[in-house]
């Protein structure tokens, strides 16, 4: 039998999502955001109020996260980085999560900002903490048992973006190195870059760093990843001895073999399957449905489904999704009605169903093709009793 839970807040959840999802040890909180307007500063002291509620109500605290990722639209990214940060650090103590901070289009409901946290109960006894800032109470990389987290890593804004690239990348390897994490058991990448900047071709350092793991990966273009010059940000996440029993998932599209990765990972038996950013683009890299948001929707998750169900697990092991849109809040709203529409429930699916999934939906300038209007990550997680 599931051992899984959800949880609701004040705040409105996309889709009619819960605002967390507790599935064993693993909490996971959907896009938090304030059930109060009043810019940047005011909604994020209250989203952060409303998340350190939703953890109490799962019996965890604060020092259980092991990862926070902040979305804003914030005019500077500068000043609201700043900000974000501050306010990050009054919420958690020293070492702290991994964290990232991303500066998108537009969020639903035109709030100013939205979390999510990632955490693990009991977690905050036993975990490491690498290369932590007292400030923001935040950690490059987190390592709890096995698993292994980084916060959005990015290059000195001062340099290019090819230089930019080879630093993050070299700043990963390094965090890996110090948590004894090898070159084959990354499972999860994601990779935010700024709109402007988008590279035609991954560049060669990224494909290296992936190929001996050819781990899941997604790619986001944003309106940016912290301050002005910064272009590129990313994340890794691993399983110590992963590269001795992981299943690796790919769809047959040449996409993934070109950029060395695939569509989703589970390490042995492991409780997680990792799910790539998934697009409704199918073999021969034919996009499904052309600019149709809610179509698209529908056609991600049935991928996205398919992929759950080969590595052995049920769609309603399905625990958490993240949702890319391009477009305003007509093509949100669409997109956010498909996704209350497909996703998994608690119910009937009638008047009385309600979503099960802790969802984030963020609105991005543009995804990988003019044709993509949608991109979800997701991630399966399953716990027995």
């Amino acid at each position: 039998m599931t051992v899984r839970k959800t949880y609701s807040t004040a705040t409105p959840i996309p889709a009619g999502a819960p605002a967390a999802v507790q599935v064993g040890k693993r909490f996971f909180t959907s896009g938090i955001v304030s059930d109060r307007s009043g810019g940047l500063e005011s909604e994020s002291h209250r989203v952060f109020q409303l998340l350190a509620e939703l953890l109490r109500d799962g019996g965890l605290s604060t020092t259980d996260v092991v990862r926070t990722r902040i979305w804003h639209t914030g005019e500077d990214g500068s000043a609201a980085e700043k900000l974000l940060r501050s306010v990050h650090g009054v919420v958690f103590n020293h070492p702290g999560p991994t964290l990232t901070i991303v500066r998108v289009e537009r969020l639903p409901g035109g709030a100013a900002v939205t979390v999510e946290l990632e955490a693990i109960a009991g977690s905050g006894v036993i975990a490491k903490w690498f290369e932590s800032d007292i400030e923001s109470s935040s950690s490059l990389a987190v390592q709890v048992g096995k698993e292994f987290w980084t916060s959005g890593l990015r290059g000195d804004p001062a340099t290019d973006r090819d230089t930019q690239v080879r630093q993050a990348v070299a700043n990963a390897s390094g965090l890996m190195k110090q948590a004894g994490i090898g070159v084959g058991d990354i499972v999860s990448t994601r990779h935010f870059m700024r709109y402007d900047v988008q590279f035609e071709t991954d560049p060669p350092e990224w494909l290296a760093f992936k190929e001996p793991s050819i781990p899941t990966s997604a790619g986001i273009a944003v309106t940016g990843v912290g301050t002005r010059d910064h272009v590129f940000t990313f994340e890794v996440e691993a399983v110590a001895g992963a590269s001795d029993m992981r299943t690796n998932l790919h769809t047959g599209r040449t996409f993934e073999v070109e950029h060395n990765y695939c569509r989703a990972v589970r390490v042995g038996g492991g409780d997680v399957i990792y799910v790539a950013g998934t697009t409704s683009v199918i073999p021969g890299e034919i996009v499904q449905h052309p600019n149709r948001v809610g179509l698209q929707v529908e056609d991600t998750l049935e991928i996205i489904r398919w992929a759950i169900s080969e590595l052995g697990m049920k769609w309603d092991d399905l625990a958490q999704t993240r949702t890319y849109v391009v477009g305003g809040d007509d093509e949100i709203a669409e997109a956010i009605a498909a996704l209350e529409k497909s996703l998994p429930g608690v119910g009937p699916r009638d008047a009385a169903h309600t979503v099960g999934v802790a969802c984030t939906v963020v609105g991005v300038p543009v995804l990988g093709r003019p044709e993509v209007v949608i991109e979800i990550e997701a991630r399966a997680v399953t716990a027995r009793r």
